[in-house]
Order: C-alpha cells, then sequence, then structure tokens
C-alpha cells in the first residue's frame, strides 16, 4: 500500500494531524546545505529562520559598492571576511537544522496538550467546600473497596457465615477442623436421641 495515508490529514487535534503539521514546518538538512550556496544572499539563514539572516545580503552589497570605489586589495579582504563567516555557518549548519526541528516538535506537542485550569479554580461543587467533598469521595470509594474482595463483590454476610473468620477466609486446615466439630456435634446429637 502506497504511504498516502501519511498525507492524509482528518483536521482533528489527534497525532497524525500534528505528525503532518510537523512535516510541514521542519527543515531538510540537505535542502539547507544547498541553499548555503547562495551564501552571499544569506539564503541559508533565512531558510532556517536565523538572526541576523539580513546581515549577508547587505554585507554582500557593500563589498560590491566597495569594489566599485575603493582599490583593489580593500574589498578582496573584505570578501574573504564574508567567506569566513560562511564556512563558519557550514559548520553549523547540520546542528541548526537540528535544533530547528526539535523547537517545532516541542511547540507542536506543547500546542496539541489541554489548558490549565484558571488560577482560582477549586474544581468542587459550589455547595460543599474541597475538604467536605474530598472526605464524601474518599468514603464512597472505601465502601466500594471494602465491599469488594479480590476483584469481586463481596458475598452477602449470610453466606459466609461459618466459612471465614471475621473478614478473611478459612484456610484449608481450619475448614478441616470446623467440619470435624460440626460432624462430632452431630455424632453427639445423634447419640442422645433414642
Amino acid at each position: 500500500m502506497p504511504k498516502a495515508w501519511e498525507k492524509l490529514d482528518l483536521k482533528g487535534e489527534g497525532l497524525q494531524s500534528v505528525q503532518i503539521r510537523l512535516q510541514q514546518l521542519q527543515k531538510k538538512t540537505t535542502t539547507a546545505y544547498l541553499t548555503w550556496l547562495g551564501f552571499l544572499l544569506g539564503l541559508h539563514r533565512f531558510y532556517l529562520q536565523r538572526p541576523l539572516a539580513w546581515a549577508y545580503p547587505v554585507a554582500s552589497l557593500v563589498v560590491v559598492i566597495l569594489a566599485l570605489t575603493l582599490p583593489w586589495p580593500f574589498p578582496l579582504g573584505l570578501g574573504v571576511l564574508i567567506l569566513v563567516a560562511a564556512l563558519i555557518d557550514l559548520r553549523h549548519l547540520g546542528n541548526w537544522v537540528s535544533q530547528h526541528n526539535r523547537e517545532q516538535r516541542k511547540a507542536a506537542w506543547f500546542a496539541q496538550q489541554t489548558p490549565a485550569a484558571p488560577k482560582d479554580f477549586q474544581g468542587r461543587p459550589e455547595n460543599l467546600d474541597a475538604g467536605q467533598q474530598w472526605e464524601k469521595e474518599l468514603r464512597e470509594y472505601r465502601n466500594v473497596k471494602e465491599s469488594e474482595r479480590a476483584g469481586h463483590p463481596a458475598e452477602p454476610a449470610a453466606t459466609k457465615k461459618g466459612f471465614t473468620a471475621g473478614s478473611r477466609r478459612l484456610s484449608f486446615a481450619e475448614q478441616e477442623r470446623l467440619l470435624a466439630e460440626i460432624s462430632k456435634k452431630k455424632k453427639e446429637s445423634d447419640t442422645e436421641r433414642p
């Protein structure tokens, strides 16, 4: 199956929409290096939205103007300075692409999160204060949990009688002892009857 589904934007707030937006916003390393070839115009800095992107075209224009007006060695020195700056940018270009893409990912993921609650939000109904509401919820939760046993609803108290000691189930030995007592009592009651 072709990867056409990756371009299908459902215009929602899900993961797929975030990924599509990220693909559109992130910069590619090969494109950044190709735009570096136009360093006299600062294309690589404009592409990566770097600060001082305007400095390259201005400096190039100044060098051209000075080349036409000043004697020969001065414009050559300015041209060498621009070339050195371009080589320094070439060295940092990969890191700049990574940094730009990382910032775009952070912005996309944090924009997707739900906004925080208002400053004075209590999260409780107005008829009960926060402490009373919390105690009520805790009581309800405890009642539910106490009625459960090992994840299953508790048996009614009548069915538990004789099979549990307190709130726990009897062990196998305790059950055997209880059955022995019951059978002993039954034998005694049978012998007493004529």
